[in-house]
């Protein structure tokens, strides 16, 4: 049986949409093909009719899940400070800590892709640049989009290799006050007075 070309991309996004997930969850340089075929619901075969192997399925699934975040602070109007205040809060949350087979990519899979191959790091590179120019929106400066991005991403990360909840909820409380500080900064004229 053939299969139309959009049962076939179709195919592809559910197998890199899992793979995501998978990878988020366990790490995508441990899992072998076969686990993440297995996260798709899919055979090892399938896989490698949609992807010319690990790498280019990883560069697929860094691609993806970054757009997706990159999209997220997109829809969100600049204007919007609590839209942009309630975006960071969801991000630094014991939710998202617990759970990263659901959030962003950046927290669980960085390390691998600075150990990648060039096409991973190539694709984790044009993601990052829209994700910033998106976050540069809400905090009017390079630096600090740069800066809120790497706090929060960082956050994350320690929140997910400690042990003590309170201690999470602590780090992460910071984090979020840090961010607020950064969004606010953008609405303060040269003056200091409150330009929103």
């Amino acid at each position: 049986m053939r299969y139309t070309q959009e049962y076939k991309d179709s195919a592809k996004q559910r197998l890199v949409a899992a793979g995501g997930s998978h990878a988020k969850q366990h790490g995508f340089g441990v899992s072998g093909m076969a686990d993440l075929a297995a996260a798709a619901g899919v055979t090892t075969g399938s896989l490698y009719k949609h992807f010319g192997g690990k790498a280019d399925l990883f560069a697929s699934l860094i691609s993806a899940e970054l757009k997706r975040t990159a999209q997220m602070y997109d829809a969100i109007d600049p204007a919007d400070r609590a839209g942009a205040v309630k975006s960071i809060t969801s991000y630094l949350s014991l939710k998202h800590v617990q759970h990263p087979e659901r959030g962003c990519p950046l927290p669980s899979l960085t390390s691998e892709v600075a150990r990648a191959d060039p096409l991973v790091r190539d694709a984790f590179q044009q993601g990052m640049q829209e994700i910033h120019a998106n976050v540069k929106k809400f905090t009017g400066s390079a630096d600090d989009a740069w800066t809120l991005i790497a706090q929060n991403v960082g956050a994350v990360m320690i929140a997910r290799a400690l042990s003590d909840e309170k201690l999470q909820r602590e780090l992460l409380a910071a984090l979020r006050r840090s961010a607020e500080r950064l969004l606010n900064k953008e609405s303060e004229d040269h003056t200091g007075r409150k330009t929103l």
